[in-house]
């Protein structure tokens, strides 16, 4: 079924019985089919008309996911407290809080609210709630071992991997602040793609395949958001003014890849390309874009570009970069080691909410990050710059789906030749 005969069957079922259940799941038929004016303009028109506090929870949800922070922040104040006696929803309407409040830049009113949901008070919940069938057995044996505000010293500390690949980039800056503790042995989970660059990064791990190999020997584990609620006490602090991520000397690139970056240099400005995820996340599909969006840079700017997008290309796609002579690398890239040796041959990144730019905000390489809206919550309300990284630039939608002004201000900076 395409997206508009679903739009059109959950419209239908609206009609013939509308009430807060049919206006939830036309809402979220109409922000998945990237239908984001009508899904906002239902859901304010639902923001009243129920009291139920799961289904008025479940529209702030919608309404956060489509940038509708600020009325979601007044529902959900309202409902926390109606919700106390369940413990699963509060977690999950207390944590959805935390994140609007972030994305408002409340950033302190935020932390106060997230930072005990890593607590051992909470631990069999969130466990559950993120666990294959809610089966947290595995935690269970270990539910004392949780890390919050113990001392760290002499202990051995494993990081579980919690999140995505960029998540893990971001938060690992933390690594160092543990060890700086005496924390005597940190073992950090971390998926292949990312283990040579993890191994070869600097940090004081031990880089393991899975968390749960290495529970029994561990005094404490942790996560890398557990450890931003302990250690960022503020937007500002840690800041990171330098890379913090470190690349092994002998690395040695693929032949393709030294091949296709040795014969395009041109002498012109080299920029990276990324404009779509292959993760399908809540932000979804609003923090990808279509190629066809950055065309108006791609025929203005002056330079060599190079595409670093990962997964199948379309053929609308591929039509583009042959058009603008785009040189596709991303079939050639086997780690985030190999991309991350790329980007030091490049003079900018241009890309959205994904792991490389993460990757290249970690090496303090400069990086403009194309935010949608309805951004995650990590990018507070910070117009241009960001404390997560000294050589990132923000260029964030001012409305949701429409990335035409995003394109347009990104041509506007470099015309500048100001990359920084």
């Amino acid at each position: 079924m395409s997206s508009l005969d679903e739009i059109t069957t959950f419209y239908a079922a609206y009609q013939r019985e509308t009430n807060i259940r049919t206006a939830l799941e036309f809402i979220d038929k109409l922000r998945l089919a990237g239908k984001a004016e009508d899904a906002i303009d239902l859901a304010l028109k639902w923001s009243d008309k129920t009291t139920e506090p799961i289904a008025r929870a479940q529209l702030a949800y919608f309404m956060s996911c489509l940038g509708m922070f600020a009325p979601a922040e007044r529902i959900l104040e309202e409902v926390l407290p109606q919700v106390e006696s369940d413990d699963d929803t509060y977690y999950q309407v207390r944590l959805e809080l935390a994140v609007v409040k972030y994305c408002l830049g409340k950033f302190h009113q935020a932390h106060v609210l997230q930072r005990p949901l890593y607590g051992p008070r909470w631990g069999e919940v969130w466990s559950r709630l993120s666990s294959h069938n809610r089966d947290n057995s595995w935690f269970l044996r270990h539910k004392d071992k949780v890390l919050y505000d113990q001392p760290v010293a002499g202990k051995t500390i494993l990081i579980g991997a919690e999140g995505g690949i960029g998540d893990m980039l971001q938060l690992s800056r933390y690594v160092k602040r543990l060890q700086q503790e005496g924390a005597a042995l940190i073992y950090c989970s971390a998926p292949p793609a990312l283990q040579s660059l993890m191994v070869n990064s600097g940090l004081p791990i031990v880089v393991v395949d899975y968390a749960t190999s290495q529970m029994v020997e561990c005094d404490f584990f942790t996560s890398f958001f557990a450890l931003f609620t302990r250690y960022q006490q503020s937007p500002y602090f840690p800041v990171m003014e330098e890379d913090y991520l470190a690349l092994s000397a002998s690395h040695v690139l693929p032949g393709e890849l030294q091949e296709k970056l040795r014969r395009h240099n041109s002498g012109k400005r080299r920029i990276g390309l990324v404009w779509r995820s292959e993760t399908r996340v809540r932000h979804e599909p609003y923090r990808s874009m279509d190629l066809a969006a950055l065309a108006p840079l791609l025929a203005s700017v002056d330079a060599d570009f190079f595409s670093l997008q990962v997964g199948a290309l379309s053929e609308q796609e591929r039509m583009l970069m042959a058009q603008y002579r785009m040189v596709d690398l991303a079939p050639h890239l086997q780690s985030f080691e190999d991309s991350a040796h790329v980007l030091e041959q490049l003079d900018l990144l241009l890309s959205i909410d994904s792991a490389p730019a993460h990757l290249a905000g970690a090496r303090k390489r400069p990086v403009w990050l194309m935010l949608a809206r309805a951004s995650d919550y990590r990018w507070y309300d910070c117009q241009r710059f960001t404390p997560w990284y000294s050589s990132m630039r923000l260029y964030r939608q001012a409305k949701l789906g429409d990335w035409q002004s995003v394109v347009a201000a990104m041509i506007a900076s470099l015309s500048d030749r100001d990359p920084a």
